[in-house]
């Protein structure tokens, strides 16, 4: 007699049982849901609407940062109304606002170089900042909405760059390489703008003006332009000069050439380049001072020229001068300067030589300004003439340890056949 078979059905099929464990089951189950998943996805990258061309803006991490506070500045940033304390290690970005109270300042750097000097009681906004990716134009804007800024513009490479700055009454772009001051006084809503150095276009409502070095114009609410200001020309600094090493005496003698047309000097000496709180300042009609003994340390000074009317002119290169107890007086250096070489777009370029530790400056009518030095000793040094003829440059090489001085002069000949 046959046995029963419980598996067995009465169909006479086999039916054979195993079992399968609930890990297995998830699995299967997941990767179901992966593949299913991995189809909806292929089916919208095959089929599915393409995603709109975007403009793209490159922007940095941060659009601008402060290279100087003094006193009680506040920042309030995009999107927020609290003001908060700013700090030297805060970032700036698009739309924030920066607001100097009472006697307080800020020095603003945005991304692109163009610096800005926030005076006391002004209030800023960044507007603009951004660099195109395609042609690495930049193109950077403010807005002044009371108060006064000083401003710098660096060199710009791309073609299309643009700095502006931005009053309820007014606007202008400014060029490259330039200083200047604009305020804007919201009692009497005039716009001011002062060129010191470079250039700007100033525009108003359908009105435009054009400023170079040594302007200035005002704008009043109707748009309406006054007449362009002639301003005092740059005194150039002659002693101390700038980096010069001097050992403590009874007096320091300041010295600068004369500027035509000028009723008076303002003279600063201070220990900051700020000249926050100067140790001399003073308005004299002659083209030299005397200050009493001056300590060990490190000091900087300038000169303003000012007309009948009152009105400064841009201010001289700012020279830093150091006072030793005592001097060493080195050998002289040696200091070897090739003839200038200049490009058909005005670009000078000075080569040379010296002592590998020694301090080199050029002077091509705008002070001294500082050269770095290679490690075998050579030089090299560039700036514009935007004029035809015979321009003078003067090289100087000295020891860091205040001793020797070298000095060479060169001329270079543009637009001359």
């Amino acid at each position: 007699m046959a046995k029963h078979n419980p598996y067995q059905t009465n169909t006479g099929i086999h039916i054979e049982w195993f079992t399968v464990k609930r890990s297995t089951i998830y699995a299967l189950a997941f990767s179901a849901i992966g593949l299913f998943g991995a189809g909806i996805y292929g089916y919208f990258e095959v089929f599915g609407d393409p995603e709109p061309d975007v403009e793209q803006v490159s922007e940095t991490d941060h659009t601008a940062r402060f290279l100087d506070l003094d006193g009680t500045v506040k920042v309030r940033h995009s999107g927020t109304y609290e003001w908060v304390n700013a700090t030297l290690a805060m970032g700036l970005n698009r739309e924030d606002t920066i607001r100097t109270l009472g006697g307080s300042t800020a020095q603003v750097r945005l991304f692109d170089g163009t610096e800005y000097l926030l005076k006391p009681d002004s209030i800023l906004v960044i507007e603009e900042a951004y660099e195109d990716p395609e042609t690495k134009a930049t193109n950077v804007a403010v807005k002044l909405e009371s108060g006064q800024i000083s401003l710098n513009t660096p060199r710009r490479n791309v073609p299309g760059s643009r700095s502006d700055v931005v009053t309820p009454g007014a606007e202008a772009s400014f060029d490259e390489n330039t200083t200047a001051d604009v305020s804007f006084d919201t009692s009497t809503r005039m716009t001011g703008f002062t060129i010191l150095r470079g250039g700007s276009a100033v525009r108003s409502g359908n009105n435009q003006v054009r400023l170079s070095a040594s302007q200035a114009v005002e704008v009043d609410a109707n748009s309406r332009f006054t007449d362009i200001i002639e301003l005092p020309g740059v005194p150039l600094l002659i002693q101390p000069a700038n980096l010069e090493i001097l050992a403590v005496s009874k007096t320091t003698e300041f010295k600068w050439n004369p500027v035509e047309g000028v009723r008076k000097y303002n003279v600063v000496l201070g220990r900051s380049p700020n000249f926050l709180d100067p140790i001399l300042e003073s308005n004299i009609s002659g083209e030299s001072i005397f200050h009493a003994r001056l300590e060990p340390g490190t000091y900087f000074w300038q000169v303003t020229a000012i007309d009948g009317d009152g009105r400064r002119g841009a201010p001289s290169s700012l020279a830093k001068f150091t006072v030793r107890k005592v001097v060493n007086r080195t050998a002289s250096l040696a200091l070897t300067v090739f003839k200038p070489s200049v490009s058909l777009d005005g670009l000078v370029t000075v080569q040379g030589r010296t002592d590998v530790n020694s301090v080199v400056t050029v002077d091509y009518g705008m002070g001294d300004d500082r050269v770095q030095v290679k490690s075998d000793g050579t030089f090299i040094y560039r700036f514009l003439v935007t004029s035809a003829g015979r321009h003078r440059v003067v090289v100087k090489a000295r020891a860091r340890d205040g001793g020797g001085v070298a000095e060479k002069t060169v001329y270079a000949d543009t637009g001359t056949d």
